[in-house]
């Protein structure tokens, strides 16, 4: 791990990212083209769900894509969880990052480095 990369890191102070961005320095190498484009679209991803549902795509374990339709927004969320109250967001581990998937009623994650793209063009 490279310290000097991360002590400068832009996302200082957002774990979640830093965490990401380590584990995507990791992978491909820090500050690589890959890495890079990436983080920047994890971020605004990250950025769009705090406000709203997003389309997105990413590809799936067994290399077949997955269209979601996810959320962080906890206004949303509560209109489409169908879980217990005491149900908690999954956290980000090893490379993951959660959202809370408003088809399936509950959390899911998807691998960072398996990220495809946001659909702008999604409006609910």
């Amino acid at each position: 791990m490279n310290t000097q990369t991360n002590a400068a890191s832009p996302y200082a102070g957002d774990n979640e990212m830093m965490k990401i961005e380590v584990y995507l320095d990791a992978r491909f190498g820090a500050g690589t083209a890959v890495t890079v484009v990436l983080m920047d679209k994890l971020v605004e991803l990250k950025q769009m769900l705090a406000e709203e549902v997003v389309h997105f795509v990413f590809e799936k374990t067994d290399g077949t894509t997955r269209d979601a339709y996810g959320t962080r927004a906890v206004d949303v969320i509560r209109r489409y969880d169908t879980a217990p109250a005491s149900q908690k967001p999954q956290r980000a581990f090893n490379g993951t990052f959660p959202y809370f998937d408003i088809e399936k009623g509950e959390w899911r994650c998807f691998r960072v480095d398996k990220f495809v793209e946001i659909d702008k063009d999604y409006v609910l």
